[in-house]
């Protein structure tokens, strides 16, 4: 989806371009970021795939609605990232990069914010009480 193409749009223009003499991929800083930029993308894809699973059973809600304050984290950082190893090319109209990230931003805002969702997560674990927690997050 649109976190994986901020993370392969960014991955390919830090190994093409060049600071100090070498690709900004090579910078340790920049691979940290990136590293984290990925782990995002896949906490975000694990959230909606177990969302995806549990759709038809009774707890579908519950995932959902991980699934949604989840990725709508992972927006935050992954477009603040992905421009941010651009530096000013990435906020141009010319470059590609805003396709994604300006779509990023109006999907995490439609639906209610991550807030909304993480006090849905909070109501379902308190109306079912401690001892429903670990079967309401191992179920699907």
């Amino acid at each position: 989806g649109a976190l994986h193409r901020v993370l392969i749009v960014a991955v390919e223009y830090v190994n093409e371009r060049k600071q100090f003499g070498r690709p900004l991929g090579k910078f340790q800083a920049i691979q940290q970021q990136l590293a984290l930029l990925a782990c995002e993308v896949a906490a975000a894809g694990a959230a909606v795939d177990s969302a995806v699973d549990a759709a038809h059973t009774q707890n579908a809600r519950f995932h959902i609605a991980i699934a949604k304050a989840r990725a709508g984290e992972a927006v935050g950082y992954v477009a603040e990232t992905g421009h941010q190893v651009h530096g000013a090319i990435g906020f141009t109209q010319e470059y590609k990069l805003h396709h994604s990230t300006k779509r990023l931003w109006s999907w995490r805002d439609e639906f209610g914010a991550e807030t909304t969702w993480q006090e849905q997560i909070g109501q379902s674990v308190a109306a079912g009480g401690a001892d429903t927690l670990w079967p309401l997050l191992t179920s699907s």
